[in-house]
């Protein structure tokens, strides 16, 4: 009989043991599951702002590639004079023409 009270003794213990072993997993389980979502909402958070810098970048290189188109149409203050004195020079051009044909 004091076998049959010690192993049922023993075996309580045990059974508390798992018990408490469950309850811990269980506690475990509920914040791991907590940091999960906080992660993904993270996560998803994050990949908003890579869309939205990615979109941005695009603006960015299309407005830094025609500002180079227009500074390569303006150029340097030489290159601008010299642009000046070919239109005069063609203007001069046409009128003389203009002014044969009137004749």
């Amino acid at each position: 009989m004091l076998f049959i009270v010690i192993a049922m003794s023993h075996s309580l213990d045990v059974v508390k043991q798992i018990e408490q072993k469950v309850f811990k997993l269980i506690k475990n389980h509920q914040a791991l599951s907590e940091d999960y979502s906080q992660i993904k909402l993270e996560n998803e958070n994050l990949k908003e702002d890579i869309k939205s810098l990615k979109k941005s970048l695009e603006v960015l290189k299309s407005e830094n590639e025609q500002l180079k188109n227009a500074n390569a149409i303006l150029g340097s203050n030489e290159f601008k004079r010299e642009t000046k004195l070919k239109i005069n020079r063609l203007i001069r051009d046409v009128d003389t023409c203009i002014t044969q044909l009137s004749d």
